[in-house]
């Protein structure tokens, strides 16, 4: 039986026990994240959970999400944040990301991702609310119009439900429902 991360590795795994994130992925899934926050300032903030849920052809599979709590140090309870982003590494793979406001997430997990992989993630990242942007550019009846890039917009213009609850996990999904709103192809 493998020992707990924290008995593994007296600090963080070697930057080899990544190197499946540089494998070709030949999943054809794509991995919907989200992370929440103690604040909404990236300068500020500390990780408290975070969500991840495989999106498989035009399927969200969320009865195998990734969904875990962090120890924030400011009284959230939860995993270490090295111990939630390694399992965090092994759920995603070399997956490519979609996600909601992505510099944020990135800001949230850079230091831990850091520290594990000895530089930064390598998977690719796919943006909604660029992807929305692009979309909304192609149709704008008026050229050089401010475009709303807000998640509650976004959701709405693209005609999916509201949200019942506010989580990471709820974040992840409905990001993944804007991705096969914005790829119908995929869908």
């Amino acid at each position: 039986m493998p020992l707990p991360f924290s008995q593994r590795f007296r600090h963080a795994p070697p930057p080899e026990a990544y190197a499946f994130l540089h494998e070709p992925d030949t999943s054809g899934e794509l991995v919907c994240l989200d992370c929440s926050a103690s604040s909404l300032d990236p300068n500020r903030a500390r990780l408290q959970s975070i969500a991840a849920v495989h999106l498989r052809g035009n399927r969200l599979l969320t009865s195998q999400a990734f969904v875990i709590d962090v120890d924030d140090g400011l009284g959230h309870q939860g995993e270490e944040p090295l111990v939630a982003v390694d399992r965090l590494l092994r759920f995603v793979g070399p997956r490519p990301l979609i996600g909601y406001y992505t510099e944020f997430d990135h800001a949230l997990l850079g230091d831990s991702i850091g520290q594990l992989l000895n530089g930064a993630l390598p998977n690719r990242v796919i943006d909604v609310s660029a992807l929305y942007h692009d979309a909304a550019r192609r149709r704008a009846r008026r050229p050089g119009h401010a475009i709303d890039l807000r998640f509650e917009t976004i959701r709405r213009a693209l005609g999916l439900p509201p949200m019942l609850r506010t989580s990471a996990l709820a974040h992840a999904v409905m990001a993944g429902l804007m991705y096969l709103k914005l790829n119908p192809a995929r869908a």
